[in-house]
């Protein structure tokens, strides 16, 4: 009889799950996710965290790895501390004493390391010689004629704070600036001596030296001569013509040079009146005329000036004197002539009016 039956159903390879586990994982999905620098946590970074150390654990496991802490640790607490800070420094220096080296084991070393012994030695002795004496080297008087040789160099003696380049150009600058503003009011004085004198003159009708066709002559400037005048035109200043109007390294030379001595006279080429006269960029000092015909003239580097603005001059007038004030690479005039607002050649002008440079 063959026996037959019904094969009892296998329960299935499944993992069953938990409510409260299904519920935290759920919860884990709908939780933003954190970031810390740019850097995304995992949802379980908290359980990753290393478990919290007591810090009476730390002290044991601290005093387990360093012994000698504990056992001074534990006479402190036991009121030892005569030990502490006597018995025991005593008892170290002691033995350290005891495992000094022979004299020996010191003579062998010194004779093992003897060629670096004498190097540092050579370094050493470098060094110091390399380095400034501090003290005073003394000795006998010396006699007449009588010189001491010292091996040892004398420190140089150097300001502890120089001044810079910069603070230097700085002050030459104010110093210029300063100089410029005497100037002017050197001139401003000298203008209002000759009104004075004008008006004084008109008042009494007293004919004057400076009323003349000669040139005023300005108190304390130099005059060694007057210049050509032709037709109510004079020649700016005496000198040598060293340069000429036009092309000049590679810019516009607007006007002409004559070199004289500082201090040399400069004269007005014409009638005019004063419209500057004081600093000026690259000319260092300068004075502009406006005369009748509308002509302007203008006179650069010039040491000083006895005009101001404003001011009438006639020509062959001292206005002021030679210098190397500004863009200047030796004493000179430099001579400037604008029509109707052009520069024109200067030396073409005087000619024009009968002046010729020598």
């Amino acid at each position: 009889m063959k026996r037959t039956g019904t094969k009892a159903a296998e329960p299935a390879d499944t993992e069953t799950t938990s409510p409260e586990s299904t519920r935290s994982a759920t919860d884990a999905l709908r939780r933003p996710p954190v970031s810390v620098n740019g850097r995304i946590l995992q949802a379980n970074w908290r359980e990753q965290l290393p478990s919290k150390v007591g810090a009476r654990d730390r002290m044991a496991e601290w005093a387990a790895r360093y012994p000698l802490v504990g056992e001074i640790a534990g006479e402190l607490r036991s009121g030892e501390v005569r030990k502490v800070f006597w018995r025991r420094p005593k008892a170290q220096a002691e033995g350290m004493w005891a495992r000094r080296p022979s004299r020996e084991r010191v003579r062998q070393v010194l004779v093992e390391r003897r060629v670096l012994i004498a190097g540092m030695a050579a370094v050493a002795v470098f060094v110091a010689a390399d380095g400034q004496f501090g003290g005073a080297v003394d000795g006998p008087p010396l006699a007449p004629g009588e010189a001491l040789h010292v091996a040892i160099a004398y420190p140089p003696q150097l300001l502890s704070n120089p001044q810079s380049a910069t603070r230097m150009l700085a002050a030459i600058d104010a110093g210029e600036k300063r100089r410029e503003a005497l100037v002017v009011a050197a001139a401003a004085r000298a203008t209002l001596e000759r009104a004075k004198a004008e008006a004084a003159a008109a008042a009494s009708g007293e004919w004057q030296d400076w009323m003349g066709q000669r040139a005023p002559v300005v108190p304390g400037a130099m005059v060694p001569g007057s210049t050509p005048s032709v037709g109510g035109f004079s020649l700016p200043a005496k000198g040598a013509f060293t340069s000429g109007f036009g092309s000049r390294w590679g810019t516009l030379h607007r006007g002409i040079d004559i070199a004289g001595p500082i201090g040399s006279p400069i004269y007005a080429v014409a009638d005019g009146t004063v419209v500057e006269a004081g600093p000026a960029q690259g000319f260092g000092l300068w004075v502009r005329i406006r005369h009748d015909d509308g002509t302007i003239s203008i006179y650069g580097h010039m040491y000083d000036f006895f005009v101001s603005q404003g001011e009438r001059v006639p020509a062959g007038m001292q206005i002021a004197r030679i210098g190397n004030r500004g863009d200047s690479t030796g004493p000179h005039l430099h001579f400037e002539i604008v029509q109707n607002g052009q520069h024109v050649d200067p030396q073409a002008w005087l000619a024009m009016h009968g002046l010729r440079l020598n």
